[in-house]
This record gives structure tokens, C-alpha cells and sequence, in this order.
């Protein structure tokens, strides 16, 4: 048997008898909406859940993908009562995308040098030698010598319950791999399903 296949196995039979595990609390947040006006996750928080996708800007033809599938996912997400919330370090005037925040039926803030990721721990400066790469993907920065110009997230997605707690963590260092919204809108569903208990 491969390597690859032994992980798989070994994955399958950990998740098949892992219980749910509640994380640590999400790190707080205030931000400057792109649409005007700012959001406060401690707000939304008192109205239920929150989904809190990171990314890295509508330059990246994965984020779009991603994006658009939060958006078909989003009617979804507000029926079991949760908000979404998506933060990108990329300003508003840099958006050069078909997949624009107007278009999208969430708010898009604007987490100004990683800020938040940096707290969230998914924030990480692009090395050297990958930043043609990223120029070439459609990234576009300062273009400036400084470290601060090349910070990024790390593609992440959190699910927090209506006490702020990350009940769902989903990041991977290959950003070509995003979570599936239907992931999400199960998560969503086993909250909902553990509050009737209650």
C-alpha cells in the first residue's frame, strides 16, 4: 500500500472516530466594511453563528472559485441563523476581478496588513523566490522592498458558535485547497441540531 493511501486510511479512520472538538476563542475583530461603515464580529456573534473565510484577494482565481461558491452556499448559511464574513488584505481600489464585493450577497472587510490573520495565526510573508509567482498569478502590492508588502493569509475558514468559539477550523498551506461550503452548512447544521438539544 502507498504512502498516500496508508494517510488516507489513517485519516479516514481518525475523522470516522474523532469527536467534534471546540477550539479556542476566535480572536475579536473590527473592520472597515468595503461596501462603507465597519463590521464588529462581537455583533454578529450575538446574533449566532459565524462563518470567517480569509483570503487572499479577487486577483487569486482560486479565492474567486471560492467566493462564488460561498456566495451559491450563502442562502444556506443565513437560513440555520449564521452570518459570513469574508476579510481579504487587499484594498478596495485594488480589485481588478469579474467577482466583485458588490456582487457578493456577504461582506468583504479589508484587513489591512494581515492584521487579524496575523492574530488568527494564518498570516505569513511570501518568500523571495515565490514573489514573481505571485506577480505572475495576479497579485498586485506596493511592490515594495518591505516585508509588510508581501504578508498574505493563509486560505482559511472558520466556523465560530454563537458564543465565539471556532467549532470548525479549516486552513491548508496549499492554496489551491479551500473548504467546501457544504462542510460549512454541515457544521452550521450540527450547532443547530446540538442547541435543540439542549
Amino acid at each position: 500500500m502507498s504512502l498516500k493511501a496508508q494517510l488516507e486510511a489513517c485519516r479516514r479512520e481518525y475523522e470516522a472516530n474523532a469527536e467534534p472538538q471546540v477550539v479556542d476563542a476566535a480572536p475579536q475583530f473590527r473592520l472597515r466594511c468595503r461596501r462603507g461603515g465597519f463590521i464588529n464580529l462581537s455583533d454578529l456573534i450575538d446574533r449566532g453563528p459565524v462563518v470567517v473565510s480569509f483570503f487572499w484577494g479577487d486577483w487569486c482565481p482560486f479565492c474567486a472559485l471560492e467566493l462564488k461558491a460561498l456566495a451559491a452556499a450563502y442562502a444556506a448559511i443565513q437560513r440555520l441563523g449564521a452570518a459570513l464574513i469574508a476579510l481579504s488584505p487587499q484594498p478596495r481600489n485594488k480589485s481588478s476581478s469579474p467577482v466583485s464585493d458588490a456582487g457578493l450577497p456577504f461582506p468583504v472587510v479589508q484587513d489591512p496588513g494581515c492584521k487579524v490573520a496575523s492574530r488568527y495565526r494564518v498570516a505569513f510573508t511570501v518568500p523571495q523566490q515565490f514573489r514573481a509567482a505571485y506577480l505572475a498569478l495576479g497579485y498586485r502590492n506596493s511592490v515594495g522592498a518591505d516585508s509588510k508588502s508581501w504578508l498574505l493569509p493563509i486560505p482559511a475558514t472558520y466556523v465560530l458558535d454563537g458564543t465565539g468559539r471556532i467549532v470548525l477550523a479549516y486552513l491548508d498551506a496549499d492554496y489551491t485547497t479551500r473548504l467546501e461550503p457544504a462542510e460549512i452548512i454541515a457544521a452550521l447544521s450540527h450547532l443547530g441540531d446540538h442547541s435543540r438539544q439542549e
